[in-house]
C-alpha cells in the first residue's frame, strides 16, 4: 500500500474514532452506573445520511464528482477502529461510510452538472447576442 493511501486511510479512521457513537454492539450489555444499558445501532441509510451531513465528513471528500474512494481504503480505515470481528459494527461503519460517500459524489456530480449547463446556456446567450450585433450592422 502507497504512502497516500496510508494517508487518506488514517484521515478516514482518525474521523471515525471521533464521531463514532454506537459502540458497544447491540445484544451486547455493559454496566451502565446501576443498570445494564443495551445500545441500538442505527440502519445504514440513517447513519450514512448523518455522515452526509457532517461537515468533517464532507472535508474528506470520500465521494467526489470525479470518483469515490476506493472500498478497500474503507475498510481499512475502519478496521483501524472497529475489529473486523466486532461484526455488526464494522459492517454498519463501513457501508454506511460507502453509501455516504455514493451521496456525496451523486450530489457533486448533479452540482458539476448544474454549473455546466449555466456555462454552457450563458455561451449560447453571449453567441445570440454576439450574432444579432453582427446582423445589425
Amino acid at each position: 500500500m502507497n504512502q497516500v493511501t496510508n494517508e487518506r486511510s488514517g484521515q478516514i479512521a482518525d474521523f471515525l474514532g471521533r464521531r463514532l457513537t454506537f459502540l458497544p454492539s447491540p445484544g451486547r450489555q455493559f454496566r451502565g452506573w446501576n443498570e445494564f444499558v443495551t445500545v441500538e445501532l442505527p440502519t445504514v441509510e440513517n447513519f450514512a445520511t448523518a455522515l452526509v451531513q457532517d461537515a468533517e465528513f464532507r472535508s474528506l471528500q470520500l465521494g467526489t464528482w470525479l470518483g469515490t474512494t476506493n472500498g478497500e481504503i474503507i475498510e481499512e480505515a475502519v478496521g483501524m477502529v472497529i475489529a473486523p470481528a466486532s461484526t455488526p459494527e464494522y459492517e454498519l461503519a463501513v457501508n454506511g461510510l460507502k453509501l455516504a460517500a455514493q451521496i456525496q459524489q451523486k450530489q457533486g456530480t448533479q452540482a458539476a452538472g448544474k454549473f455546466l449547463l449555466i456555462v454552457f446556456g450563458a455561451g449560447l446567450i453571449t453567441a445570440g447576442i454576439a450574432s444579432v450585433g453582427r446582423s445589425a450592422v
